[in-house]
């Protein structure tokens, strides 16, 4: 594991061309058969005041709440942020995107499921 995990190289390839390689000092190597789990393993001590769900190399905040509610999204995301540098992970694209949903008075629900639904 330690060999999986320390002193590797990466590189790109773009049709027959190939990237510098670098040396990566942290993280999980992608696009391996124990990567995932070694990642869920790595992120297993984030932990958050509202849902966070983990799945394979990304991982997702949920808060629904009341408008008159206390948030307490940007306090985990701010966890998540501490925590990923102390760990040494660079975070991708994005690290918050909020999404807020008026309540219409008048409305009623034309489907619902309890299954969870986001997209990341």
């Amino acid at each position: 594991m330690t060999t999986f995990l320390l002193d590797r190289a990466q590189l790109v390839k773009i049709g027959n061309e190939y990237s510098h390689s670098g040396h990566p000092n942290g993280g999980i190597p992608q696009g391996t058969l124990c990567g995932p789990k070694c990642f869920l393993v790595y992120i297993n001590n984030l932990r958050m005041n509202v849902p966070l769900y983990k799945y394979v190399d990304d991982s997702t905040l949920i808060e629904i709440c009341d408008r008159n509610d206390v948030s307490a999204i940007q306090e985990s995301v701010d966890i998540a942020a501490r925590w990923a540098e102390q760990n040494n992970m660079n975070r991708s694209g994005q690290l918050y995107v909020s999404v807020v949903r008026s309540v219409l008075e008048y409305a009623c629900p034309v489907w619902h499921t309890n299954m969870p639904q986001y997209l990341s």
